[in-house]
């Protein structure tokens, strides 16, 4: 008797389709592509795109270090940035701490980095595997940083960088997290204009994934990671969470 073949099983005679980027690919290829710039990342500002209120792209982060960032980071020993990438916000975590951990897992943005702060930089460099902070010992760091990241990546990768986030953090260890607020309405708009491009697609590495403070909040709590405040006059098309690892018991 033939043996019936399970569903979730591929035919025999069906051709395996090429395999879809991954985020860690993407932005590799994006790092690669872009190499020759000189302020890499800077295409993604623009103040009426993303909601907020400075008058030239130039001020975007300056005005963000002065409201959000540096009240709730203050100074630190060891910071950790997860996807620094060309180092647009490295410039403003450097002052803040002694020294900083940058985890990247595109090899070409770390050689950007590299290139732009030198080796002089208090910056330890190390290539992660999208996985999570592997090399990044437990209760080690003071405070973590991530922008430009989270937006794609997709939610079980969120939940477990948060649970990483809780690893390494030491007690009463702060994070910013920056990510995705779909129903916002500015977010909305991102959404209805990447429809068209996901339709019974897997998740594209540039598309920014459905999330909402409500989510992260969600997620950060099942962490075990308390949300502090979930900012979303800033930058209104998007939210900018602040984390903290409890203190222990």
């Amino acid at each position: 008797m033939t043996r019936r073949r399970r569903l979730w099983q591929r035919p025999a005679r069906e051709t395996t389709p090429q395999k879809a980027a991954t985020v860690t690919e993407g932005w590799d290829r994006y790092a690669r592509r872009r190499r020759g710039e000189k302020r890499l990342g800077d295409e993604w500002n623009d103040p009426k795109e993303i909601g907020i209120d400075v008058e030239t792209p130039d001020d975007i982060l300056p005005h963000l270090d002065r409201v959000v960032f540096a009240p709730f980071l203050e100074t630190n020993d060891v910071l950790l940035e997860i996807g620094p990438g060309g180092g647009r916000f490295t410039e403003l975590l450097l002052p803040k701490c002694r020294r900083l951990i940058a985890v990247d897992t595109s090899p070409t943005m770390l050689d950007l980095l590299r290139e732009r702060f030198g080796a002089d930089a208090p910056i330890e460099y190390r290539l992660g595997d999208g996985l999570g902070l592997a090399g990044v010992a437990d209760s080690s760091v003071d405070a973590a940083f991530s922008y430009g990241v989270f937006v794609h990546l997709q939610h079980w990768d969120t939940y477990n960088y948060l649970r990483e986030l809780h690893r390494v953090l030491k007690p009463g260890g702060k994070a910013i997290i920056q990510h995705a607020n779909t129903f916002s309405e500015l977010g909305w708009k991102v959404f209805l204009n990447e429809v068209p491009k996901q339709l019974n697609r897997h998740k594209l590495p540039f598309t920014f994934t459905l999330n909402s403070p409500e989510i992260m909040r969600e997620l950060a709590r099942r962490a075990e990671l308390d949300p502090v405040e979930a900012v979303t006059d800033v930058v209104r098309r998007d939210c900018i969470t602040l984390l903290r690892k409890p203190e222990a018991a």
